[in-house]
């Protein structure tokens, strides 16, 4: 059999591999379609590759990880028996703190929508590590798309292509549907509603029709039943606009459009807030108090300085030179726009959100994600402008061959495979011990007891992990004397993992199930 991988060094599979070559054979069919100016078969293209990239990355490994997938994927399987009682034990046998998201019962932490969308794929295609990805890598690759379209009805379709091509190709775009990220799927979904919000907006300013005005007040209502209050990001572009680009006489006009947009919004994202808080008062007024601490206090560690977001730039948009060029990029982008409007919101649009989470306490890294389209586009009209000055001075037969060559250049080289590889293999020892403790997990995990026994010792945090796996509940310590005594007393049935830190009640107790940690080699 014919083995790719000893041709190409990775320890991606032959499979793998294939699928790698074919979305490069589609971004250089949608690079030769935009050179010939056929930007709907380029699109399309150009979509695919992207498509393979994400469902690549949500298939490279065979285990949840801990900081957040694990906790997200466990709500959402226990909302595919009931989407509006979102828990993570289902069956807590032991007394628990409600403020704990990572060990309680009601789980509130993040905002349902997305959990939704996850269950909803469970329910259609089986609880399993890809499916659960699998809403983010579709979202993601329409991430293409709305690109485009946002670049095309505010500055040049020329731009929007090359926007939308440098989405396509760039690592961190593509890493973030593997589920490695923290906040993974939660922050994925959020992206992707702000952006249609955003391309919604963009559409309205095109062709003035009312149901515009519906379609971005349903999307941002549900980008807050993702990720709460910023969802709103879009109001504050439109609203400026209103006030920059519109006669006094027209602000009170304008200012009822945007209103109904509004209460739109507020129809799609306030009913489940009205649920929560009579349904679960106690844990949705602990939440709604914790979140609003994020502007105010780095919560569980996640600080960072004033700079902490314009750092992590180069790393999110493909390479050291992006910080240097975002600047030339935005101002090139801006000087295209001939609508005044489209100017100022989405110059809005990137002030305010990196204003707002440069000012906040919490920092983490997929926050400043939301405007993605904006930098994206900006770095278009860098390659546009070059492309220019290219064209001027060389032939255009030469010129098409070195934009080819470019653009193909760029999409190798922002992708990174050989990081991707790395990071997803055993080539790195830290990773390669994650990988193996994690793999080992899942397939014991597999092999817990039934629903009607509770299992201790499961791994720490990891226990979240089990309980997906298996239908029983897991606890990740030993449980005390007194635990233990209650437990026997109302005759639940326990087992646990041993080591050599079991305490001598559990060990000593012909009732309690002794499951023993066996070495698995994959």
């Amino acid at each position: 059999m014919f083995d790719l991988t000893h041709i190409i060094q990775t320890d991606f599979s032959n499979f793998q591999l294939v699928l790698i070559i074919c979305a490069f054979a589609f971004g250089l069919f949608s690079v030769i379609m935009f050179l010939k100016e056929k930007h709907g078969y380029s699109l399309l293209f150009l979509f695919l590759a992207g498509l393979i990239l994400r469902l690549i990355a949500a298939g490279l490994d065979p285990f949840l990880w801990t900081w957040d997938e694990q906790y997200h994927a466990l709500v959402a399987k226990n909302m595919m028996s009931n989407p509006f009682r979102p828990v993570l034990i289902s069956n807590p046998v032991l007394d628990f703190d409600f403020r704990n998201w990572q060990a309680n019962h009601i789980w509130l932490h993040k905002q349902p929508f997305f959990l939704w969308q996850i269950a909803l794929f469970f329910k259609i295609f089986g609880t399993t590590e890809f499916v659960l990805r699998l809403p983010g890598a579709i979202m993601m690759s329409l991430m293409i798309p709305v690109i485009y379209r946002i670049g095309k009805l505010t500055s040049t379709r020329v731009i929007a292509w090359y926007g939308a091509f440098l989405y396509t190709f760039t690592f961190f775009f593509v890493q973030i549907t593997s589920g490695c990220i923290c906040t993974d799927q939660n922050d994925i979904a959020f992206i992707f509603y702000i952006a249609l919000s955003i391309w919604a907006w963009a559409e309205y300013n095109q062709t003035n029709k009312k149901y515009w005005i519906v379609l971005i007040g349903a999307f941002a209502g549900i980008a807050i039943l993702n990720k709460w209050v910023v969802g709103l990001l879009v109001y504050s572009g439109w609203w400026l606009s209103i006030f920059f680009c519109n006669k006094k006489s027209e602000w009170l006009a304008e200012h009822k459009k945007m209103g109904i947009s509004l209460l739109v919004t507020l129809l799609v994202a306030f009913p489940w807030q009205v649920f929560i808080f009579f349904a679960y008062p106690v844990e949705s007024r602990y939440e709604f108090v914790y979140n609003s601490r994020h502007f105010f206090e780095a919560m569980e560690g996640h600080g960072g300085n004033s700079y902490y977001h314009l750092n992590l730039l180069a790393d999110q948009y493909g390479g050291i030179l992006v910080p240097f060029l975002i600047v030339p990029g935005l101002y090139l982008l801006f000087k295209s726009m001939q609508n005044k409007t489209n100017k100022v919101g989405m110059l809005t649009f990137l002030i305010g959100a990196y204003l707002f989470f440069s000012l906040a306490a919490t920092k983490m890294v997929m926050f400043c994600m939301i405007v993605c389209p904006v930098i994206f586009l900006g770095l278009g009209a860098v390659l546009d402008y070059c492309v220019q000055k290219l064209r001027a001075y060389i032939p255009s037969g030469i010129s098409f061959v070195i934009l080819a060559v470019l653009l193909g250049y760029l999409a190798f080289n922002n992708l990174n495979i050989n990081k991707i590889d790395i990071l997803h293999s055993e080539k790195n020892p830290f990773w390669k011990q994650l990988r193996v403790d994690a793999i080992i997990d899942r397939q014991v995990s597999r092999e817990l007891p039934s629903s009607d026994f509770v299992v201790f010792n499961c791994a720490g945090h990891n226990a979240v992990m089990w309980m997906f796996y298996s239908d029983a509940t897991a606890y990740g310590n030993y449980p005390g004397p007194e635990q233990y005594r209650l437990l026997k007393s109302k005759g639940i049935k326990m087992a646990t993992f041993i080591d050599q830190n079991i305490p001598g009640y559990l060990k000593r107790d012909p009732e309690v199930r002794k499951i023993f940690l066996k070495p698995f080699s994959y």
